[in-house]
C-alpha cells in the first residue's frame, strides 16, 4: 500500500470518529433541543365486587373493557414532563396528588411537571381518598383498601415508566392537526324560551329538550402526532365532551372514547392518547339513545374524525413544528394559580353537610356531602389548584383542574398567540369538580352549578390561562 493511500485511509478513520463528535459538541453549543419520547400504558381495572372507588358506582358488577392509564414522558436536555391519561371518571384531591407524585419521582421531575387528566366515563372509578375518610372513618376497612388501590397504580405506573425511560426515541417533528367531529356533542344547558335552562344529559328523553339546536361547543378533534424522521411514534387527541354514553348499570368500561381509541390504534400501529377537553356542559344527549346502537354511532364518528385529523390532507394540518430548528427555552412547562374559593350558602352550608354525614343518612346523601367537605376543608387548609402548560414552538398543550365548562377552551385559543396551535385537556385534579362563567350562579334551571364546589371563579381561571397562553421565554 503506498503512503498516499495510507494517509488517505487515516484520514477517513480519523473523521469517521472525530468528526461526528465535533458536530455533536457544535450542536450542543448551538443550543438544539435533544427532546426524546417515551410512551407507557398501565392496566388500572378495579376488581369485581365492593371496590374502592366512590362515586358513580361504588360497586362493580361486570367488566367490558379493561381500563388503561395512558402517557407519554418528554425529556429536553436535562428536563422532563409527564402528560397522562387515564380511564376514569375522576381522581380527587390527594388521591391524585399521590399518583402524580410517583409518577414524577420515577420519570426524574416534579409533580408540578406531571399532568394526570381522567377521560370522565361515568362507566369508571372516582378516587378520593379524603372523601372516603370522611365518609367511612380513618380507621376503616374502607379508606384502607381505597389507599392500598391507589398506591398499587401509584406503583405500578411509577414502573412502567421507568421501563420506559429505557426506550427513549429522538422527536424531530411534531405535526399538529384537527378535524371537525360530525354529530355527537351538544351543549348541556339548553335556554328556554322563558329564560330558564333545561338540562340536556347524557342521555335525553324529552324530545323539545333533546332536538334543541346543540349550542356553543368546540366541534373540533385536535390531534399532535411526534414523529422521529417517518416513522410515528404517539398521538395525542383532545375533544370536548362528556365521553359517556350510558352509566348506572355498574358495568366497567372505557365507552365511546375508548373503543374509537383502541381501533385508531389497531388501525394505525400508532399508539394513542385521548384527552376529554372542557366537557364540563357539553355532552352526546343531542344524538345518543342510550344504547349500544348509540354507542357504536358515537364511536364511529369519534374515530372517523381521528383518522381525517391524522390524516395528510393538507386542509387538517394547522402546524408543524420542525424539533431542530427550536431553541431549548422553546420547549417550555409553566403552570399558573386558580384560587377557587370555598361554597358555604345553601347545600354546602357546613353545618349541614356535617349532618348529612350522619350513619343513620341515606348513602348517597352521605357520600356526596363528604366530597363536598372534603374539597372544602382543603381550600380552607389552603390549597390553590393549578393550571398547566406545555409549550414545543407553536404548540400549546393546556391542562386543566375539575369539569371546566367549554367556554374556557375556547377563551384559551383566544388569548394565545396568533399562530399557537392549542389543545386543552380538562379533568386534572378533580375534587372542584364543575366550574363555569360566574353567570351560571344567577341562571333559573341547569345542573353544574350544583355540583360546582367552588364560588364564582371566572376571572382567576381566565387569569391563569392568560398567564400561561401569553407568556414567552426569551
Amino acid at each position: 500500500m503506498s503512503c498516499k493511500k495510507n494517509r488517505i485511509l487515516i484520514v477517513a478513520a480519523w473523521a469517521c470518529t472525530v468528526i461526528p463528535e465535533l458536530i455533536a459538541i457544535d450542536n450542543a453549543c448551538a443550543g438544539l433541543p435533544q427532546l426524546n419520547a417515551a410512551t407507557f400504558r398501565v392496566d388500572v381495572t378495579p376488581e369485581i365486587g365492593d371496590g374502592p372507588c366512590v362515586g358513580c358506582m361504588p360497586k362493580v358488577i361486570s367488566i367490558e373493557h379493561s381500563l388503561e392509564l395512558r402517557g407519554i414522558v418528554l425529556r429536553v436536555e436535562e428536563r422532563a414532563f409527564v402528560i397522562a391519561a387515564i380511564d376514569y371518571c375522576g381522581i380527587c384531591n390527594t388521591s391524585n396528588e399521590t399518583i402524580r407524585s410517583a409518577m414524577a419521582r420515577a420519570a426524574g421531575t416534579t409533580m408540578d411537571c406531571v399532568a394526570l387528566q381522567s377521560l370522565h366515563q361515568h362507566s369508571a372509578p372516582i378516587l378520593d381518598a379524603d372523601a372516603v375518610r370522611l365518609l367511612h372513618g380513618e380507621k376503616s376497612e374502607q379508606l384502607a383498601q381505597h389507599l392500598k388501590f391507589t398506591d398499587d397504580i401509584a406503583s405500578r405506573t411509577s414502573a412502567a415508566i421507568t421501563d420506559s425511560l429505557k426506550q427513549l426515541q429522538p422527536v424531530t417533528k411534531i405535526v399538529a392537526s384537527k378535524a371537525k367531529v360530525d354529530r355527537v356533542a351538544s351543549n348541556r344547558r339548553v335556554p328556554q324560551p322563558d329564560g330558564s335552562i333545561a338540562v340536556r344529559a347524557s342521555v335525553t328523553r324529552e324530545a323539545a329538550v333533546r332536538d334543541a339546536p346543540e349550542g356553543l361547543i368546540d366541534p373540533w378533534l385536535r390531534t399532535l402526532t411526534f414523529f422521529d424522521d417517518d416513522l410515528k411514534l404517539v398521538q395525542l387527541h383532545y375533544y370536548a365532551t362528556h365521553p359517556q354514553t350510558f352509566y348506572g348499570d355498574a358495568r366497567v368500561s372505557w365507552d365511546s372514547v375508548g373503543m374509537a381509541r383502541q381501533r385508531m390504534e389497531k388501525s394505525s400501529s400508532v399508539f394513542q392518547i385521548y384527552f376529554t377537553g372542557c366537557g364540563g356542559n357539553v355532552t352526546m344527549g343531542k344524538y345518543n339513545d342510550g344504547n349500544r346502537e348509540s354507542r357504536e354511532l358515537m364511536t364511529t364518528r369519534l374515530l372517523d374524525a381521528m383518522q381525517r385529523s391524522s390524516s395528510a390532507d393538507a386542509d387538517s394540518m394547522a402546524n408543524t413544528v420542525d424539533v431542530a430548528s427550536l431553541k431549548p427555552s422553546d420547549i417550555q412547562w409553566d403552570s399558573a394559580p386558580i384560587e377557587f374559593t370555598v361554597r358555604e350558602e345553601g347545600t354546602f352550608n357546613p353545618e349541614l353537610l356535617k349532618m348529612q354525614l350522619a350513619p343513620d343518612q341515606a348513602f348517597t346523601t352521605r357520600l356526596t356531602a363528604a366530597m363536598f367537605s372534603g374539597f372544602g376543608q382543603r381550600l380552607r387548609e389552603g390549597y390553590v389548584a393549578q393550571a398547566t402548560r406545555l409549550r414545543i414552538g407553536d404548540i400549546d398543550i393546556v391542562h386543566l383542574p375539575g369539569e371546566p365548562f367549554v367556554e374556557f377552551q375556547l377563551f384559551a385559543q383566544q388569548v394565545a398567540a396568533k399562530n399557537s396551535f392549542t389543545c386543552v385537556a380538562g379533568y386534572g385534579e378533580c375534587g372542584v369538580w364543575y366550574y363555569g362563567p360566574d353567570s351560571i350562579f344567577t341562571d333559573r334551571g341547569g345542573y353544574e352549578q350544583t355540583w360546582s364546589l367552588t364560588g364564582p371563579c371566572q376571572s382567576t381561571v381566565e387569569s391563569a390561562l392568560k398567564q400561561l397562553l401569553s407568556s414567552r421565554q426569551p
